[in-house]
């Protein structure tokens, strides 16, 4: 049974952050069932289990209040002091041999003042600002940075990457609906859609796991089932595409690897822009 997108959007508003009985029943086929939901939807057996939106809405949700308790979301931007230290000798030692006042050089040697972004000449600033908006804005961010010392720089970056990964991990979603789309062209848009939001609530709960065994006591089954479970990922999905295509897995799996190179294409352009929208707005 095939379903327009449009059905798929009214179902997605009608019932998207609520909650039911429903949730219960879906917990067990969506861990253990790879892709079993995903057919059940497409063949029109949707009224005993949660919507894929709301799957999606409420394991997103699980995980990024659990990255906040442990703390670990997305890299950590930070400096290397030893290496830092070498940097600034080998500069102040440059100066020197520039015929640099004595005064610059051993405000170099000494760190202070050391800012990890260099405050840049009047020039640069000037033909910036000549650049429109754009151009006023960079110069703005440059300058206020300039300001900053090196730590108080990356704890604002870092503050504002975790405030913008959830924002850009959600157009991930539209990333794996167009290479599932790209790779089963016969198939309706909407099962698309249907699938990617059901393996990336099954990523969400999976990374949800991996957090709480951090915050256990004991390190040991941590340690053990951390691998296990990553190894899984690819496993769960390889048979979610195998149980909703049905292709044979000589061409299964040609297919999952390409759509696995791809999609980490994606998340790697998605890292990128967390990282410069992290940048603009810290």
């Amino acid at each position: 049974m095939r379903v327009p997108a449009r059905e798929l959007m009214m179902d997605a508003v009608e019932d998207g952050l609520s909650l039911d009985s429903r949730v219960g029943r879906t917990v067990l086929p969506f861990l253990f069932r790879p892709g079993f939901l995903t057919v059940e939807w497409i063949s029109g057996h949707r009224a005993r289990y949660s919507s894929p939106l709301r799957l999606y809405l409420l394991t997103s949700a699980v995980f990024f209040l659990a990255a906040g308790l442990t703390g670990d979301l997305g890299p950590q931007f930070r400096f290397d002091e030893k290496a830092d230290d070498a940097t600034i000798r080998e500069v102040a030692g440059d100066l020197d041999r520039a015929g640099v006042p004595a005064g610059v050089a051993g405000a170099v040697k000494s760190g202070e003042g050391e800012a990890l972004v260099p405050a840049g000449t009047e020039e640069q600033h000037r033909k910036l600002r000549t650049r429109g908006w754009l151009g006023r804005t960079i110069d703005d961010r440059w300058q206020a940075f300039g300001k900053l010392s090196r730590e108080d720089f990356l704890k604002r970056l870092n503050v504002a990457f975790r405030e913008w990964i959830p924002r850009v991990m959600f157009f991930l979603v539209p990333a794996a609906v167009l290479i599932l789309a790209l790779l089963w062209r016969r198939r309706w848009l909407s099962e698309h859609v249907v699938l990617a939001l059901h393996l990336h609530a099954f990523a969400f709960a999976l990374f949800t796991l991996i957090l709480v065994l951090q915050l256990l006591p004991w390190q040991g089954p941590g340690e053990f089932l951390r691998p296990l479970l990553l190894l899984g990922f690819p496993v769960y999905v390889t048979l979610a595409l195998r149980r909703v295509h049905g292709d044979p897995w000589k061409w299964m799996l040609p297919k999952a690897f390409a759509g696995a190179v791809l999609y980490h294409v994606a998340l790697a352009v998605g890292l990128v822009a967390t990282a410069l929208l992290a940048l603009f707005f810290a």
